[in-house]
């Protein structure tokens, strides 16, 4: 069921198309990733771990539009793990911002609800960006945010280009992009403002 998904999703064929700049960026953080291996040492082993789940939520997001409880516990325990035996020391932050990111979505869910009268953005979405601050800290958040929304705004205009997006109001998930944000920002580090 994922795999032909994933498959097209690679190739850009299908339904795959507008998710595929996505996927090649991924791919490029992930070849990234072992070209550093050296530099990344003991978290080259988290890292492949965290991509793997992030494509595996992703993937439940767009064929169900929904990202399953197992990958991001999955997250949550690897995230935390490879925190306090990396950087014991950042680990109140690292949860103050796991919170902070869950907060973020969810006020912004219930606010767009509020106006538009359905929902915008899903209850995993926000568990997705807590992981991503668990991962992440303060300071990766708004450069994850970042790359989601253009990462999503690339595929909505793709899927409005190709005819399979017909209207504003027609869902698209979102996990997919906040995935792609956390592995890039991971990998890469976060964007320089100012």
């Amino acid at each position: 069921m994922l795999a032909p998904l994933a498959r097209d999703i690679a190739l850009a064929r299908g339904s795959g198309r507008a998710l595929a700049p996505a996927a090649w960026a991924a791919f490029f953080g992930l070849a990234y990733l072992f070209t550093r291996a050296p530099e990344f040492g003991l978290y080259l082993a988290p890292g492949v771990a965290l991509f793997l789940a992030l494509c595996l939520a992703a993937l439940f997001d767009i064929r169900y539009f929904i990202i399953p409880d197992g990958p991001l516990w999955f997250l949550f325990a690897i995230g935390a793990a490879t925190t306090l035996l990396g950087a014991p020391e950042e680990t109140p932050d690292r949860l103050a911002a796991a919170a902070t990111g869950y907060a973020a979505l969810w006020i912004v869910d219930r606010a767009y609800e509020r106006l538009r009268g359905f929902p915008g953005v899903g209850e995993a979405d926000a568990r997705l960006f807590a992981a991503a601050g668990l991962w992440l800290g303060f300071r990766g958040l708004p450069s994850c945010l970042v790359f989601a929304v253009l990462s999503a705004l690339v595929a909505a205009v793709l899927s409005i280009r190709e005819g399979s997006l017909q209207s504003a109001r027609e869902p698209i998930p979102f996990g997919p992009h906040l995935a792609l944000g956390l592995w890039l920002v991971w990998v890469l580090g976060p964007l320089e403002f100012g």
